[in-house]
């Protein structure tokens, strides 16, 4: 069978509330995600020997110095592969596998949902490769079921993303703006699993009750990650990073999902140039690792 190819793009997330924590362990959410034009790409064939997967570094982790953080993705536990475990168990598929070849781009641990896109645009593929025998909503439960992110990757557009990650609200393209997007990724990375530990532990701590979920319209919604509060103490250079993005034009900047990304929405492709032009002026340069300049789609 001949290669297939696809290309996952990173999201941010214009706004990230965070509900109670529930008896499963879990949080229920409300967040605004928006797609941004840094990929991954990814070449795949079906084979009969099982689950092969490479993962290399693209251009900008190359630019980053990231090459040896890769090993801790290039393995059986990497979202794509278990979406593809997942997808030939759903439909009883026996000695079936995939040789996977990740060109990495999307930087991990940074809350920019690379591992989920990679694994929602290969359940996509395979599901075509397989005439499409599963409908939209068997899809997107598979996807749930392999991570809370992936649901939102298998949509072409932004959307308003609740519950678990299981309620998707599409918006139609071009009812949001379009921003040029400052990418600005520190000396560390975050896992998303203490990211909560922390949110949960800060709350109960300063005796702080969860964000009571709405679900809001994007039009209504506050622009605002509820992980900052936690995150920015311990990591304060990230506040630093939001601060001069905002002192500098970007008409808003949020730590994106569990960071360890910041970003900054710009209105003119001048000013997002300008700032990263402008980067090595600020005193926490020492600490950054990567920036990078990307368009929402």
């Amino acid at each position: 069978m001949e290669n297939i190819i696809y290309y996952a793009p990173a999201k941010i997330n214009f706004s990230l509330r965070i509900g109670r924590k529930e008896p499963a362990g879990l949080h229920k959410i409300h967040s605004l995600m928006r797609r941004i034009g840094i990929t991954d790409k990814i070449s795949f064939r079906i084979t009969e020997y099982g689950y092969k997967i490479q993962v290399f570094p693209g251009h900008v982790l190359k630019n980053g110095g990231m090459e040896a953080d890769l090993q801790s993705i290039s393995n059986e536990n990497n979202i794509a592969v278990r979406a593809a475990k997942s997808f030939f168990n759903k439909l009883n598929i026996k000695n079936k596998g995939i040789d996977l070849s990740i060109e990495k781009n999307i930087p991990f641990n940074a809350g920019l949902g690379g591992g989920s896109s990679d694994g929602a645009g290969l359940l996509l593929k395979l599901n075509e490769a397989y005439n499409n025998v599963l409908n939209k909503t068997e899809l997107r439960k598979l996807a749930l079921e392999t991570g809370s992110d992936v649901p939102f990757f298998l949509s072409e557009s932004d959307a308003l993303v609740s519950g678990f990650g299981e309620n998707i609200e599409e918006i139609e393209n071009g009812a949001l703006p379009k921003y040029y997007i400052v990418l600005i990724l520190p000396d560390f990375g975050i896992s998303t699993k203490d990211a909560y530990a922390g949110y949960d532990d800060f709350l109960l701590t300063n005796n702080i009750n969860y964000y009571n979920i709405q679900y809001l319209g994007f039009k209504d919604l506050e622009f605002k990650n509820d992980f900052e509060s936690v995150i920015f103490k311990e990591y304060p250079v990230l506040e630093e990073i939001k601060k001069s993005l905002i002192s500098n034009g970007a008409e808003l900047s949020l730590l994106s999902g569990s960071g360890s990304a910041v970003f900054g929405a710009f209105k003119t492709l001048n000013g997002a140039k300008s700032y990263i032009g402008n980067l090595k002026s600020f005193n926490f340069y020492r600490r950054v690792r990567l920036s990078y300049l990307a368009e929402t789609l």
